[in-house]
């Protein structure tokens, strides 16, 4: 059994046996990983079959100092490796390089030479890995556990965004196989680190839509029953619409009847067709939707003067373009705010102007209808009266 499986197992013993369940980033998955990917890179790099074996060998003790210690355990990592390997009979040269590229692993250590480099490109692998985010966990509970730091979600977000933006790797084959994963996992932190601005902002602002239920409870309710009346509203102009249409359909026929027999009924019937007439065109008026452009410029979105919510401000746009915007909407709380305010307000103003073209109508419709059965009445006493 060559010395590389024969440090595996017993890196393997120790770490199962040794580690707390609270290492939950520095353990066995970690270890293996490193060494799997200084293999991978060493393989890339052409190294011979001794450099190869150093950094194997420095990867699988690299963290095992933290059976013992969590701060400074790259020194005690070294001595274990020192005990073990010198156990059987390592030779000191190749020693002292495998300690040195154990050293090296601690964060801030300058690499000095290209096994060093390897060994810091594998370590740091995670950076350019998909679970990024899943490790940044592991590594929060330690430090919580075994240094008693504690941060909030920004204070944690924020420090590893400007640890990755500044971090880069040595080799040009970590550069090819993790520089792009990196530049992902580096927009994603960007992208939370805005975030958390951004609740930061609208906390130190008060309560906000989103944070506050009752003000989530009241929007809904009264969007509930702008539609309702707005419905109600709709109905009511179309119920004018009908009886007007009815009273001119079954009134001119009749007209045309009698008024060539009594003049005076003209002024009566004048009456009710423009009372019926006003009435219809108020009404119409009423349920007449709003005129919209279907375009909102990216100006307009960047100024969150838009509600990209309502169909009549996106439907003359593409796909492309609104999925753009919608977007920005969303990843802006305080204009994803703004959008529901407006969205209320507007439909409020329309839902005021369409209850006051109807009020109008109802009002013509009543004094002109009254007034026309009055001008009726004595139109017909006259007629009576001077036949009498």
């Amino acid at each position: 059994m060559d010395i590389v499986q024969k440090a595996e197992d017993y890196v393997r013993e120790l770490l199962t046996n040794e580690l707390t369940k609270d290492h939950r980033y520095h353990n066995l998955t970690h270890t293996l990983t490193v060494r799997d990917n200084c293999l991978k890179l060493a393989s890339k790099l052409s190294l011979n079959a001794e450099e190869t074996e150093i950094l194997q060998l420095a990867a699988l003790f690299h963290d095992t100092g933290f059976t013992k210690v969590y701060t400074g355990h790259e020194e005690v990592g070294k001595e274990i490796a020192r005990k073990f390997l010198r156990q059987h009979d390592y030779p000191e040269t190749k020693l002292q390089k495998v300690t040195a590229c154990i050293g090296a692993t601690k964060v801030g250590e300058t690499a000095q030479d290209q096994l060093e480099e390897v060994i810091q490109d594998a370590d740091l692998n995670n950076l350019g890995s998909g679970r990024y985010n899943e490790v940044l966990a592991g590594l929060r509970h330690e430090w919580k556990v075994f240094l008693g730091k504690e941060y909030t979600d920004e204070e944690w977000h924020k420090m590893n965004y400007q640890f990755i933006k500044n971090h880069e790797y040595h080799t040009e084959v970590a550069q090819q196989d993790f520089q792009e994963p990196l530049q992902e996992n580096l927009k994603s932190m960007k992208k939370i680190v805005k975030k958390d601005k951004r609740k930061k902002k609208l906390k130190d602002a008060g309560d906000t839509i989103t944070s506050n239920k009752g003000a989530q409870m009241m929007f809904k309710t009264a969007l509930r029953n702008h539609l309702d009346l707005t419905n109600l509203a709709d109905n009511k102009a179309n119920i004018m619409l009908s009886v007007n249409a009815l009273i001119i359909t079954i009134a001119m026929p009749l007209a045309a009847t009698f008024v060539g027999d009594r003049p005076t009924l003209i002024y009566p019937i004048g009456v009710l067709f423009l009372t019926c007439l006003t009435s219809m065109i108020f009404a119409t008026m009423a349920t007449r939707p709003i005129k919209m452009t279907g375009f909102t410029s990216e100006d307009l979105i960047t100024q969150k003067r838009s509600n990209l919510f309502f169909f009549g401000n996106f439907y003359k746009m593409n796909y492309p373009t609104y999925e753009q915007g919608m977007k920005k909407v969303i990843e802006d709380e305080e204009h994803l705010e703004a959008s529901i305010m407006r969205d209320l307000f507007y439909l409020g103003s329309a839902l005021g102007e369409k209850y006051r073209l109807l009020r109008l109508c109802y009002t013509i419709f009543m004094f002109g209808i009254t007034i026309s059965v009055l001008i009726f009445g004595l139109t017909l006493s006259e007629f009576f009266g001077g036949n009498a």
